[in-house]
């Protein structure tokens, strides 16, 4: 499951969750779901898509990043 909210006086999409069952995982599922996200939100016209993850899922961390995804804290960071 994947959930995406518009949020148009912020200016930005939220991706809520992506999940997929245990027996499931390990197949790309959850990397689908994530680029069917990012294709809803650019086809409505954000530029801006924010999520965020459980500190210890190196999965979805790594998806994330690959995905380009920044933390928060690296995006304020000068340079």
């Amino acid at each position: 499951m994947s959930t995406t909210s518009l949020h148009p006086d912020e200016g930005y999409a939220f991706s809520e969750m992506t999940g997929v069952l245990a027996p499931h995982r390990g197949r790309g599922l959850s990397l689908a779901l994530k680029l069917l996200a990012i294709r809803f939100v650019r086809s409505a016209g954000y530029e801006r898509l924010i999520t965020f993850h459980h500190p210890r899922n190196t999965s979805a961390i790594a998806m994330n990043r690959r995905l380009g995804f920044v933390d928060p804290s690296a995006e304020r960071q000068p340079g």
